[in-house]
């Protein structure tokens, strides 16, 4: 964790889509990109889809797919956003799907923290 908290697999995250933002500004927006659950590492390469973005992983499930909003992600939003796909993994979910059109199922949406946390919290209930 850093100073602040943040791990440094969510300033990874973060750095991703910031580079997208700054580069392509709102045209970045509906691109999708695939980062690492471990680590946060990946990001560089913008996808058309979530279908693309799985089928270019070496294993799809050690990865999350975040579509971009054309915004920036703040290093709190990667944190809940990674804690968020690592609990639903953990408890069974999976989704990334590349046989899909859509590339699988998406657990949450980008929504208000407080709706992210609820989400983690009933994930944790869910496993144990």
């Amino acid at each position: 964790m850093g100073a602040l908290g943040h791990t440094d697999a969510a300033k990874r995250v973060s750095d991703a889509v910031q580079l997208h933002f700054s580069i392509m500004g709102f045209d970045c927006a509906r691109h999708w990109i695939a980062c690492r659950l471990d680590n946060g590492k990946g990001g560089e390469t913008l996808y058309d889809n979530k279908r693309d973005a799985i089928r270019h992983q070496l294993d799809e499930y050690l990865c999350m797919y975040v579509c971009l909003t054309g915004a920036p992600m703040s290093v709190c939003e990667a944190e809940i956003l990674l804690a968020t796909h690592r609990k639903a993994y953990d408890a069974g979910f999976r989704m990334a799907d590349p046989d899909t059109a859509a590339g699988g199922r998406e657990l949450i949406p980008r929504v208000a923290i407080e709706h992210q946390l609820s989400t983690i919290r009933a994930l944790e209930n869910k496993r144990g």
